[in-house]
């Protein structure tokens, strides 16, 4: 077995709301492994109701505080040598890269990995054309009013636009949610590992 292989595996699944990060995780028995924002903020915030659909409750002055219970959630897991899967939506704009601020924490004997579940949404030829956008803003809608919890479509949106001009760091490895094959090897090595 080579070093790489017995690295410890840190999954960041990354996608807008709704586009099946939770779903991948569930699907595939992660939850044990998963350190997820929405999770604490429905823990601090609550849910409340959007024309009779529960939607998870984002308050704004308590961000601070989810993303400090996150880092800690985060620290420790790494700390303790845990395979851990961080199911947020791990994009963001204006210069800000929240797996840059993920890297900086990860001791070296981690391999980072990305799960990618909006990529699967998006036409392969010409992934950020208006029609191939579109045509994934409506599958998120449809899957957003579908789902347990929703969110504001506005945030779905600018969570997409974020997605097309977002680079995701050299040193991490890139799986589509929809390459079974490879998804499946990462998996095996959340759940095998020892």
């Amino acid at each position: 077995m080579t070093n790489k292989m017995k690295k410890i595996p840190l999954i960041l699944m990354l996608g807008p709301q709704a586009s099946g990060k939770s779903s991948f995780i569930k699907m595939n028995n992660l939850q044990n492994y998963t350190i997820s924002g929405d999770e604490i903020r429905i823990h601090l915030n609550g849910i409340n109701s959007n024309n009779g659909h529960p939607q998870i409750n984002f308050v704004p002055q308590t961000e601070s505080i989810v993303w400090h219970i996150f880092y800690e959630e985060l620290d420790t897991r790494l700390q303790n040598k845990l395979p851990t899967v961080v199911d947020n939506t791990n994009l963001a704009a204006h210069g800000f890269n929240p797996i840059n601020d993920i890297l900086k924490r990860v001791p070296i004997d981690y391999q980072v990995y990305v799960i990618d579940c909006f990529k699967p949404l998006l036409n392969s030829k010409d992934p950020f054309s208006e029609k191939s956008l579109n045509h994934a803003l409506k599958i998120l809608a449809q899957r957003n009013h579908d789902r347990e919890y929703s969110v504001n479509m506005d945030i779905i949106k600018r969570f997409v636009d974020y997605y097309a001009n977002f680079k995701v760091p050299d040193k991490v490895i890139v799986i589509s949610s929809a390459d079974l094959q490879q998804a499946q090897d990462v998996i095996d090595m959340v759940l095998n590992y020892q």
